[in-house]
């Protein structure tokens, strides 16, 4: 009979109890970590659903919108297979992104890299595929294949491409197999689609700005209420000048050889078109697109700096004559020139001119016209005697000057005594 001594039994039967023991806690932190991983806690649950995510039946399902961006990034050194050998070979060189442009007719510029060929797709489209001759490469198929790509432009401006290939069984029975992934950014501008040297583009470049427009603000009215408190954008189009007035969030279209401010609606596709992003004291921020599209460009337009308005006495009217209560006539230009109140008087390289024409008075106010600016306010009594009150705008019309010019005083009409005169005697009486 064998007799197993009392301290070998304890040894054995702690040994069992230690396996068990460790049995059953290795299977409750598999446990643990299961449902760590498999039950969303209610933190995580409230993050996916301020995403746009929604449960159905305990599963979550996250926004497709949400697909390229943070930890749902379909890079393509994440794909395997014939889907890594699509994501390897197609490159995104742009997009439509055109404000008046919906994103299901935005059109989508991709290359494949060894065709070295650039392909416009229509959003949400495929696009069909087949190898080349020499075997080194895919290239675009007019007709349909067994293999097609379909990009899909996301709200984040990531690109997705959802590839598919037709699969046939041994039993002859036809599948299909997919995969998606996004596309990967390729720099650099065609030069068929670079629009940084066309007109639109450098007006833009050699555009000035100014903060407000103090013509406007004090003579607008009602009639030009809506440029009061907008910035002035100051382009040039060949040799002549004119200005739009913008605002943040306002359109432009190019059309005939300039910009102009136009509502949304007015839009053509056939045209530029730029958007206004911020206006500040320090500038205007603009972003434009040629008729395609696909390279926005960016401007930022500093606010210029204008010289100090000085006056200068000897190039303003003077010797002021009252001749009525609403007229006077002055020196002007080395001229003798009537004057009524109300007129504009504009300096030129020629001189001071008056701008009666409705025609001349638009022009300036577009700022085809330049020059400094006197505006005839109007005839009023000061200490006794009367004077011309006006306003001197500079050439941006930037800085205003009140004025107050003297109205010399008329002569008195005493009696004037007549000589006679003298006799033939020599003698006068």
């Amino acid at each position: 009979m064998l007799i197993i001594p009392p301290a070998k039994l304890n040894i054995d039967r702690w040994l069992a109890l230690s396996a068990k023991s460790a049995a059953f806690t290795l299977a409750a932190v598999t446990a643990g970590l299961a449902l760590c991983f498999c039950v969303p806690s209610s933190k995580n649950t409230a993050e996916m659903q301020g995403m746009g995510s929604t449960q159905k039946g305990g599963r979550v399902f996250f926004p497709y919108e949400s697909i390229g961006s943070g930890g749902l990034a379909l890079r393509p050194s994440h794909a395997f297979g014939w889907v890594s050998r699509l994501a390897s070979e197609l490159f995104l060189i742009a997009y439509t992104s055109r404000p008046d442009v919906d994103a299901k007719d935005a059109k989508i510029l991709i290359a494949l890299k060894n065709g070295k060929e650039q392909l416009m797709v229509l959003n949400e489209h495929n696009l069909f595929l087949r190898e080349s001759d020499q075997g080194k490469g895919l290239l675009s198929s007019e007709t349909e294949t067994g293999l097609w790509v379909k990009p899909i432009l996301l709200d984040n401006g990531a690109v997705l491409v959802d590839a598919g290939r037709k699969l046939l069984s041994k039993e002859g029975l036809e599948g299909e197999e997919r995969g998606q992934f996004i596309v990967s950014q390729h720099g650099g501008i065609p030069a068929s689609y670079n629009p940084t040297h066309r007109l639109f583009s450098i007006e833009l470049k050699e555009a000035r700005s100014f903060s407000q427009d103090l013509l406007i603000a004090k003579y607008g009215g009602r009639e030009y209420a809506s440029w009061k408190e907008k910035c002035i954008l100051e382009l040039t189009s060949g040799s002549a000048t004119y200005c739009c007035f913008v605002s943040t969030g306002d359109y432009l279209i190019y059309s005939e050889g300039e910009w102009r401010v136009c509502a949304y609606e007015d839009l053509k596709a056939d045209h530029p078109v730029a958007k206004v992003k911020a206006v500040s004291a320090k500038g205007i921020e603009v972003e434009a697109w040629d008729e395609t599209g696909f390279y926005p460009l960016h401007f930022k337009i500093s606010a210029a700096s204008e010289p100090r308005l000085h006056f200068k006495p000897e190039t303003m009217p003077s010797k002021i004559r009252l001749r009525s209560g609403k007229q006077v006539s002055c020196a002007l230009a080395k001229r003798r020139v009537i004057l009524k109140e109300g007129d504009w008087i504009l300096k030129t390289s020629n001189g001071w001119r008056n701008l009666r024409r409705q025609e001349e008075i638009e022009r300036y106010l577009s700022h085809r016209l330049k020059g400094e600016l006197f505006i005839f306010d109007a005839i009023e009594k000061e200490q006794g005697r009367f004077v011309m009150k006006g306003h001197l705008f500079d050439e941006t019309r930037t800085q205003i000057l009140p004025l107050t010019l003297p109205i010399e005083a008329e002569k008195p009409q005493g009696k004037t005594s007549r000589k006679r005169k003298p006799l033939r005697g020599g003698r006068s009486e």
